[in-house]
C-alpha cells in the first residue's frame, strides 16, 4: 500500500510536468510559426516597374525582366498610371523606372525606396544607377551606314528631346563621323518633348526649300523615323532620299525589309530589361554593382551600365527581324495571360463582392419579415376607383382510412368565392398596418 501511494506521489507530478511542458512546447512552436511566416512575407522581393508607354519596344523590356523574375520567384508589378503607383509601391524593394507618371518619383522617395533609371535619367531625383544603350555608338552606328552610301550632299539629322539623357551624345556620335566627310552639309532640327508635330512640319519646309540637294535623314528615335517615312512616301521621295534609324523594332525592320528604309540600330531593349533586372537585385540585396561607366546629373555622378549596339544590315536584317519578330510574338503571348489572369481575379473579386451584397440583402429581408413587414410595397389604392373585388380559392382533400390507418377513399372540393372590399376598407387597412410599424421601430428604439 505504502508502494503504491509513493508510486502516485512520484506519477502525478511527473504527468503535471509534461503537460505544463507540453503546452510551452505547442506554444512556441505556435509562436516560431507565425514569425516564419510573417519573415516569409517580410522577405518577399518585389520590384515595381514603370516604363515608358510609347516605347516601341516596351513589352521587349519587359520580356527581359520577366524572364529573369520568374527564375528567381521574384514579383514583378509594373504601373501602367500615376493611381497604381501607391498600392504597388507599398511593399516594393526598389522601383525601375523608364518613363511614365512623375509622380511615381516623388511616391519612392517619400517611401525611401531605391530607384533604377532605365535608357534615361529622371529629372530631380538621383537614382542609384542607369541602364543605357550605347548611344554614342548609335551615332556612330547611323552615320557609318549613312556613309556606305552618302559621301556628299545635305544631311538632315532628326534629333530627339535634346534634354533627354544620352540625346546630345547620340549627336556627337552623328557628328564625329560625318565631320570627316566636308561634302557633307549637316542640317539639325530637335523635337523637346511634345513637339514632335513641329520638327515634322520643319522638316516638310526644309524639303520643299530643298528638293534637290537632301540625300539621306537620320532619325533618331522611332516616333521621329516613322514620320519621315510617311512624309517621304507623301512626296513621292523614298526612294530618292535615304532614311536611316536609331532604334530598331518591329515596324522600323518591316520598313528595311520594304526597302522604304536603309538602315537602323538594334539597342538590344531584351538585354536592357535584363540587365536592369540585375543591377535591382544586387541594389535590393547591398551588392556592389560592376560599373562600367557614369552619367552626369544635376544630382552628380551616376553610375552606369552601358548596353552594347549594333547596326541592323541587309547581311543581318533577316536574322535581327526574325528575332524581334519571336521575342514580341512570346512577350504578347504572356501579356495576353497576364491580363486574362487579372480579370479573372478582379472577377473573383466582385463576384465575392456581389455575394456579400445578395447576402446582407437576404438578412435585410428576413429581418423585416420577422419584424412583419413585407420586402414589396402595397401599391395604393387608385384614385377614382368604386369598387374592389378579392377572389379566395380554398382547396380542401378529404382522406377515407380504415381502423389500420389504410386510405380507402379520397375527395377533393374546391371553393371559390368572390367578395366586394370597400376602398375606404383598404385605406383604413394601410394605415393601421403603417401606425403598426411606425410602433415597432418606436418600441424597438426604447429597447436599445
Amino acid at each position: 500500500m505504502f508502494k503504491r501511494l509513493r508510486f502516485l506521489i512520484i506519477l502525478i507530478p511527473l504527468c503535471l510536468s509534461l503537460t505544463i511542458t507540453g503546452c510551452s512546447l505547442q506554444d512556441l512552436l505556435g509562436k516560431n510559426k507565425n514569425k516564419t511566416s510573417s519573415k516569409a512575407a517580410e522577405d518577399e522581393t518585389i520590384i515595381a516597374v514603370s516604363l515608358n508607354e510609347n516605347d516601341p519596344n516596351k513589352l521587349l523590356i519587359t520580356k527581359g525582366i520577366d524572364d529573369l523574375a520568374k527564375k528567381e520567384d521574384v514579383t514583378v508589378k509594373y504601373i501602367k498610371s500615376g493611381s497604381e503607383a501607391e498600392s504597388v509601391l507599398e511593399d516594393a524593394k526598389i522601383l525601375i523606372y523608364q518613363g511614365g507618371d512623375e509622380s511615381t518619383l516623388q511616391k519612392s522617395q517619400a517611401q525611401e525606396i531605391p530607384i533604377l533609371a532605365l535608357t534615361q535619367l529622371p529629372s530631380g531625383v538621383k537614382p542609384e544607377g542607369i541602364i543605357i544603350p550605347d548611344q554614342e555608338k548609335v551615332g556612330e552606328l547611323m552615320a557609318q551606314t549613312l556613309v556606305g552610301k552618302v559621301t556628299e550632299g545635305q544631311v538632315v539629322i532628326l534629333q530627339g528631346d535634346p534634354n533627354e539623357s544620352g540625346s546630345q551624345e547620340l549627336l556627337s556620335g552623328n557628328k564625329a563621323i560625318l565631320s570627316k566627310y566636308p561634302k557633307i552639309s549637316l542640317h539639325t532640327i530637335s523635337s523637346p518633348k511634345g513637339s514632335e508635330s513641329v520638327a515634322r512640319t520643319s522638316l516638310v519646309e526644309f524639303l520643299q526649300k530643298n528638293p534637290d540637294n537632301v540625300q539621306a535623314i537620320l532619325a533618331h528615335n522611332e516616333s521621329l523615323a516613322a514620320q519621315v517615312s510617311e512624309v517621304l512616301k507623301q512626296n513621292q521621295l523614298d526612294k530618292k532620299i535615304s532614311l536611316i534609324g536609331g532604334q530598331a523594332n518591329v515596324p522600323s525592320l518591316d520598313r528595311m525589309a520594304k526597302g522604304s528604309q536603309t538602315g537602323d540600330v538594334d539597342t538590344s531593349p531584351y538585354l536592357q530589361g535584363a540587365n536592369a533586372y540585375q543591377w535591382a537585385q544586387k541594389i535590393i540585396n547591398k551588392e556592389p554593382l560592376e560599373i562600367e561607366d557614369s552619367l552626369t546629373s544635376e544630382q552628380g555622378e551616376i553610375p552606369a551600365k552601358i548596353v552594347a549596339v549594333k547596326a541592323v544590315t541587309p547581311a543581318n536584317l533577316a536574322v535581327i527581324q526574325k528575332s524581334y519578330a519571336k521575342t514580341l510574338q512570346s512577350a504578347e503571348q504572356e501579356q495576353k495571360k497576364k491580363d486574362e489572369s487579372s480579370k479573372q481575379e478582379s472577377k473573383e473579386t466582385g463576384g465575392e463582392e456581389k455575394k456579400g451584397q445578395e447576402a446582407k440583402g437576404q438578412e435585410q429581408g428576413d429581418a423585416k419579415k420577422e419584424n412583419g413587414q413585407s420586402g414589396d410595397k402595397q401599391s395604393g389604392v387608385p384614385p377614382g376607383v368604386d369598387k374592389v373585388t378579392e377572389r379566395v380559392k380554398t382547396e380542401t382533400t378529404r382522406d377515407y382510412l380504415d381502423a389500420n390507418g389504410k386510405v380507402m377513399g379520397t375527395e377533393k372540393t374546391v371553393n371559390e368565392q368572390t367578395k366586394t372590399v370597400p376602398p375606404e376598407m383598404l385605406k383604413q387597412q394601410a394605415e393601421q398596418a403603417k401606425e403598426d410599424s411606425k410602433g415597432q421601430e418606436e418600441e424597438g428604439k426604447d429597447k436599445k
